[in-house]
């Protein structure tokens, strides 16, 4: 054999080596593909049923005694909720009104019936940018990724608010409240389990659970006007003595 049929056979060894490397790899690539978790699918009109396993239990709160204080103290006429301002996480979450969820590539939009309240969940891995230093609302800023069959939310950044965590009582929540969702999917079932904390003015985390059935028509608008919303505040005596 002279040496232009060595390297000719030589070549073809190479060439076939990589072709055979090269489908190997496809496969790995695909078989890693499909061991990979899809997805979970959230996308929908929730309804509010029960608590997660059943029961109607009140979620608690420990305040502590500064909370407390601020509570006695606060004056129901004061509470934006009559100025048509939205309450913030979680107390939007703990009312008896229907969401609706919204998946997209790099974002879940979650919106409410409750006060119309509209919240963007940023997908972490798509290069969203992080709030400044000054950019605190009263929903907060959220942040995302699926672990699993989960959707798991963290939000932080939120304004002060006397409302912070229910929207029956003026236990407040400060700029230190962190909310920790998670949603998932159990057949037609959605359930979601919620933990907040806030150092300031709970002695311990203060969490709850529900699960929801999908609900076939559209949310229905709560259009508050702020001029009938104020309205509703002067059956509410001051606890304080009147100015004179």
């Amino acid at each position: 054999m002279n040496n232009t049929s060595k390297i000719a056979m030589g070549a073809a060894a190479v060439a076939l080596f990589v072709v055979a490397a090269e489908h190997a790899s496809t496969r790995l690539n695909a078989q890693a593909a499909a061991a990979s978790p899809a997805t979970p699918k959230l996308t929908g009109i929730w309804h509010r049923k029960d608590p997660v396993g059943g029961g109607r239990r009140t979620p608690q709160m420990v305040p502590t005694n500064r909370a407390i204080g601020f509570e006695k103290a606060y004056d129901n006429p004061l509470s934006p909720t009559y100025d048509c301002v939205p309450i913030p996480i979680p107390a939007v979450m703990n009312d008896d009104y229907d969401f609706q969820i919204t998946q997209q590539a790099d974002r879940v939009i979650i919106r409410y019936e409750k006060m119309d309240v509209v919240r963007t969940v940023w997908l972490e891995g798509h290069g969203h940018p992080k709030p400044g230093a000054y950019d605190y609302t009263i929903q907060g800023h959220s942040t995302g990724q699926y672990e699993g069959d989960r959707l798991v939310v963290e939000t932080t950044k939120f304004t002060p608010d006397a409302r912070g965590f229910n929207s029956n009582r003026f236990i407040p929540s400060t700029a230190m409240k962190k909310v920790t969702e998670r949603y998932w999917r159990e057949g037609d079932i959605l359930k979601m389990e919620t933990v907040s904390v806030d150092p300031l003015v709970l002695k311990e985390p203060y969490h709850y659970d529900y699960q929801y059935s999908l609900r076939k028509e559209a949310l229905t608008p709560y259009d508050c006007d702020p001029e009938d919303s104020r309205f509703g505040a002067q059956f509410h005596e001051s606890i304080y003595p009147p100015d004179k």
